[in-house]
Parts: structure tokens; C-alpha cells; sequence
């Protein structure tokens, strides 16, 4: 509790579940003082069959008449899966219920075309605008917490005219920042990094997508043992295989590695399809992989960290150390060639009181607070939106949301949320 004010800390759930499709984060944290504490952590990973089925419905590949049809009950059952995970991290932090604020659920991507396209399934082919949808079913979570749930972080920030992503880079601008330059590097299935200059520097605060992370790696993994496994563990596999440089040189003349930030990118572009597109110019290349699949693994290991090395070349000042987290931290050969290729020293989340698999959803648990306070949850330096809106939809809770309820908040966010630049918007 703050000594001066007597306002109790702002406590807050997240939960995430990433591109890579593999289960859901949740987190609860503290927010006093400008300082965030991460109390409890919990991921609560897929089982294999139904990592296995949600992802070929999401690719399009569920063998049904309508698959848009069951897209509620998925819903559910993840929200369902986020509702116990919640249970666990109160109890285990001996939090009540009613002592938190919100929760905030990034839901799970169902599509993220951030730039304007034609819709070509419709004739005459409209343009419609970026688009980026994630679902859930945030009232199973409101009705069980009893407090307002915010989600759809993504559309907002779209509608001003930005990528709709990165959106954690606000939140590693909180923990991470130092009076060196540092980057924050993110690897899930996708690959980011958040350039974060030295306390009082000039410059602005940097993120964009620096290319796959992950999800090729995942994929190959899937696809040579036929979905008996899902990953490379410590990156033990492609640690054996050689980097099949012509493959590698076609995939590095990707145009997105060219692009200058903002950026964005995802599964349309180095998911299912890719990899099959892949396939097919190994074969056409005279390449036949039988046993030595692991020389994919290899070529994509190297292509992620040519891609994060290839990303800082577009900062304005060269930082002095990266801090990594995600998934992909777990792939140690994966670690060192992102250290080796840039010549930087790679620190873990971990180090900083946050496990490596923590961040984004201790993200979208901050994301909550700027938005249920009516503070902007974006740097618009970093999505390149034309200003910095609240994010997402607040789903209330089943008493609703009194008057007396968001001035509490109010009056504690004052207190507690860091940055004075995240001034109220509203309310």
C-alpha cells in the first residue's frame, strides 16, 4: 500500500495465447508505485490431439461443412481453460477475487492482415481495411471473477491507422527500460524485438516484428513426425543439421526484411503454407531430405536470428545487450546464434523476476489496467497509428461497472501506473 495515499496496489490478470498455438499463459501482477511485480504464473499447455485440431481448423484444413460454426464453442472452451488457470494463480498468490481490477485475455488470432486488401471471395473484390480478430469469450471470464474483462486489444489501434501490433512493447518499456540502450527481444511463433533507449535519450521507442520465431521451426518438427511431436527441444536437432545456404538466401530476399519499421507479420505469411511452399523448392532444388530433415531446422534457426540481426540494423543507435523472452528461449542453440550473429550479449527475462514465458501475458494483464483506466495502450511509434487510442472492448462484470467502482481505479492508476505519459483519455 502506498504510504502517502493509503491506496491499495492495482492487481490484475492476463492471459495469452500465442501464434504458435501450444496452450495458454496466464498471469497476475501488482501494479504500485510505478513498479510491476509479477505474483503468480501458470501456463496450461494443449493436449497434443487438440493443439493438433485447432490448428488445422485455424489453417482452413478441419475437414467440416462450415467450420465457422463451431468458432464459439472453441471459444468457450478456451475461456473455460483461462477461468481455472485463474483459480490457480489466486490461490496461489492467496488473492481474493474481489480485490482485483480486471482481467485482460489476448484470445487466440484467428486472422491479422494489418494492411488494406481485397476481400476476394466477394465479386468485384472490395478493399476492406487491416484487419486483426482474436476470440474468446471474456463474459465466462467476467461472470467467474466478477470483474470487467477487456479484449480485442488489437482492433482499435488498427482503426487509427496501425499495424495492430506490437502491443507489448509499452509493457517492456516498464520493466526493461536503463540508462543503456537495450532491445527486448519477444520469440513465440512470430519474432519482435522492442528497442528501448537509455533513460533519458532522445529517441522514441522502437518495435516491429523482425520475422518467424518459432513457427517454422514448430511446423517442420509436426510435419516430419507426422504431429508425434511439436518442437525441438533446446534446439538439440538442428543443432546437428547444416544451414542449406541457397534455401536460406532465398528466404532472406522475403521483401518484409527490407521493410522499414513500423512492421508487422504472422502466420498468413511463414505458417502452413510457407513451409509447404518451402518443401516444393527443396524439391525442386534436387533436395531430398529422408532422415536429415534436420537441415531445415538448422536453415530456419539461422534465417530467425539473421532476421533479429537484420531488425537492429534498423534502429537509430546500436544497443548493448538483449534481453530475450518467449518460447523460443528454450531453444538454447536458437539463443546462440541470435548471440553470435549480432555480437550482443543475450540476458533472459528470468534474470528480472519474469519467466521467459511470462511477458506477454503479464502484458495484456498491464493492457487491462491503461484501458479500464482510460489510458492509451499503444506508443504510436511503434504500430504507426495516427494518435494513441484506448484499447479494446470492456466486458463488465455481471453487477456491472459503478461509478464508484472506476473511480476507485481512477484514483489508484494515478497513483501507481508508470509513465506520466499515459494521461487519461476519458472519464
Amino acid at each position: 500500500m502506498d504510504d502517502k495515499s493509503g491506496k491499495s496496489p492495482l492487481l490484475a490478470l492476463g492471459f495469452m495465447c500465442g501464434t504458435s498455438l501450444d496452450g495458454i499463459d496466464g498471469s497476475l501482477i501488482s501494479v504500485e508505485n510505478g513498479e510491476i511485480r509479477l505474483l503468480a504464473f501458470e501456463e496450461s499447455p494443449f493436449s497434443n490431439n487438440f493443439r493438433r485440431e485447432i490448428r488445422q481448423w485455424i489453417t482452413g484444413r478441419e475437414p467440416l461443412a462450415d467450420p465457422s460454426r463451431y468458432m464459439p464453442d472453441l471459444a468457450n472452451l478456451l475461456s473455460r481453460t483461462e477461468v481455472n488457470l485463474a483459480r490457480t494463480l489466486l490461490s496461489r498468490a492467496k488473492i481474493l477475487p474481489e480485490q482485483l481490477s480486471v482481467a485482460g485475455t489476448h484470445g487466440v488470432t484467428l486472422r491479422h492482415h494489418p494492411s488494406a486488401h481485397p476481400v476476394t471471395f466477394l465479386s468485384g473484390h472490395p478493399e476492406s481495411e487491416g484487419v486483426s480478430f482474436q476470440f474468446s469469450n471474456p463474459f465466462l471470464l467476467a461472470h467467474d471473477l466478477g470483474v470487467p474483462v477487456v479484449s480485442q486489444f488489437r482492433a482499435g489501434d488498427l482503426a487509427a491507422g496501425g499495424c495492430g501490433a506490437p502491443l507489448t512493447p509499452i509493457l517492456h518499456r516498464a520493466i526493461f527500460s536503463a540508462p543503456e540502450d537495450r532491445i527486448f527481444l519477444n520469440i513465440g511463433g512470430i519474432a519482435n524485438l522492442t528497442y528501448l533507449p537509455g533513460k533519458g535519450r532522445s529517441n522514441q521507442v522502437l518495435a516491429f516484428d523482425t520475422g518467424p520465431g518459432n513457427m517454422l521451426l514448430d511446423l517442420t518438427v509436426q510435419f516430419f513426425t507426422q504431429g508425434e511431436e511439436y518442437f525441438d527441444p533446446k534446439g538439440a536437432r538442428a543443432r546437428t543439421g547444416k544451414i542449406l545456404r541457397p534455401l536460406l538466401n532465398a528466404l532472406l530476399g522475403d521483401p518484409y526484411f527490407t521493410l522499414h519499421p513500423p512492421k508487422s507479420t504472422g502466420r498468413e505469411e511463414w505458417g502452413d503454407q510457407r513451409l509447404s511452399a518451402i518443401l516444393e523448392w527443396c524439391r525442386s532444388h534436387g533436395y531430398s531430405f529422408g532422415e536429415r530433415w534436420e537441415d531445415l531446422l538448422a536453415t530456419f534457426v539461422e534465417l530467425t536470428a539473421e532476421g533479429v540481426r537484420v531488425g537492429i540494423g534498423h534502429l537509430p543507435s546500436h544497443p548493448t545487450r538483449i534481453i530475450a523472452g518467449g518460447g523460443g528461449c528454450r531453444n538454447t542453440f536458437l539463443i546462440e546464434r541470435i548471440q553470435a550473429l549480432t555480437d550482443l550479449p543475450v540476458d533472459v527475462s528470468g534474470d528480472f523476476g519474469f519467466p521467459t514465458q511470462a511477458i506477454e501475458s503479464t502484458a495484456f494483464a498491464y493492457l487491462a489496467l491503461l484501458t479500464l483506466s482510460g489510458r492509451p495502450g499503444v506508443l504510436k511509434t511503434v504500430t504507426g497509428a495516427r494518435e494513441e487510442t484506448v484499447l479494446g472492448q470492456i466486458t463488465p462484470s455481471p453487477r456491472g461497472l459503478s461509478p464508484k467502482f472506476l473511480q476507485d481505479v481512477l484514483e489508484r492508476s494515478d497513483i501507481h501506473l508508470p509513465f506520466p505519459d499515459r494521461p487519461r483519455t476519458f472519464w
